[in-house]
């Protein structure tokens, strides 16, 4: 249920749907309260696995004095509100998060003209729309009661009893928030860095981002700091900061060689290099984050002038095709 991690820390795992199957909240002591990274998704059992994780410790919700969120993505951010009533502390997180969380109030937003047309544009078919509406739109009731944020914009906090360096990240959010104590060489990484999958790319809505871009120079940030330990958002700690970012760049070398790969033939569609990547039998939900990863890698590539888009004249999708004469050499930081 709660364990402690560190001296001082304590992780507490909270359900969550889908592979991931749980998520890490850290709890934090000192002798004057205690510090939450992270509330859990506002899903069935999560308020009372916080109650019981409390009633273990020994402590009241009154014993939380603050609240940090890395980021704005509901299993993160879900029980916020919720934990903030019953605690009465702040809830912190970086500008840029706190401005996309309160989007998240407007579903009219979330469910616009832009979001139906790109999704159209992708090589989502109509009578799926609905389905991904739903799927999106689901944030806006996920998180309840809002919480009220205050906006982070300190270079250090303290929680428990460590001083700890804010760090924003870019690529799997705008501006994802990690902790890191110099002293002992820890790291709170949230999602930015986790154990053993791959952080989801952020879902770019325009062809002039470059989220994946961002994320792997986000990683080299990362990586430039004295690490000892990494306590991630999900998945267990771990030791070796290093060479798991060697892993993430392998992977996503990987993928940028696949993509090319079946590009060599003719521009294709978002759909057809999904196909090739991760099979054709993807139920609508993984489909959607399919289609996320590998336009990120895409945009990654045509930002490198390797890659080239195309809109097909009849149906208004996009289709992609490699660029003569540019070569992809392997080197992600070009």
């Amino acid at each position: 249920m709660i364990s402690q991690i560190l001296p001082g820390i304590f992780r507490l795992r909270i359900p969550v749907p889908g592979a991931l199957k749980s998520m890490n909240c850290y709890l934090l002591q000192d002798n004057g309260g205690w510090s939450a990274v992270d509330a859990g998704p506002n899903l069935p059992g999560g308020r009372e696995k916080w109650e019981i994780a409390l009633k273990d410790l020994n402590i009241g919700f009154n014993d939380i004095k603050q609240i940090i969120i890395t980021h704005s993505h509901i299993d993160h951010i879900g029980l916020a509100g919720w934990l903030q009533e019953m605690s009465d502390a702040p809830v912190l997180m970086s500008e840029l998060e706190r401005e996309v969380a309160q989007k998240y109030q407007n579903e009219e937003a979330l469910n616009s003209l832009g979001f139906n047309e790109g999704m159209l544009r992708l090589g989502f078919k109509e009578e799926e729309l609905d389905k991904l509406r739903n799927i999106v739109g689901s944030v806006t009731y996920i998180v309840q009661p809002w919480p009220e944020i205050q906006v982070l914009n300190d270079s250090s906090i303290r929680l428990g009893n460590r001083d700890w360096e804010t760090i924003l990240g870019a690529g799997h959010t705008d501006a994802h928030l990690s902790l890191f104590n110099r002293h002992d060489g820890i790291l709170l990484s949230g999602d930015q860095i986790l154990t053993t999958i791959s952080t989801v790319i952020q879902y770019p809505n325009e062809y002039v981002v470059n989220p994946l871009g961002e994320y792997l120079q986000s990683l080299q940030m990362l990586n430039q700091l004295p690490v000892q330990m990494v306590l991630p958002a999900h998945g267990e700690p771990f030791p070796d900061l290093g060479a798991r970012v060697r892993q993430l760049y392998q992977h996503h070398d990987r993928r940028i060689r696949f993509i090319l790969d079946g590009l060599e033939d003719q521009p294709i569609g978002m759909r057809a290099i999904i196909s090739k990547l991760f099979g054709p039998d993807l139920d609508l939900f993984n489909l959607f984050l399919a289609a996320g990863e590998v336009l990120g890698h895409l945009l990654l590539l045509i930002h490198r002038g390797l890659v080239g888009v195309s809109e097909d004249p009849e149906s208004g999708q996009f289709t992609y095709y490699q660029q003569a004469g540019f070569q992809y050499n392997g080197n992600l930081f070009e």
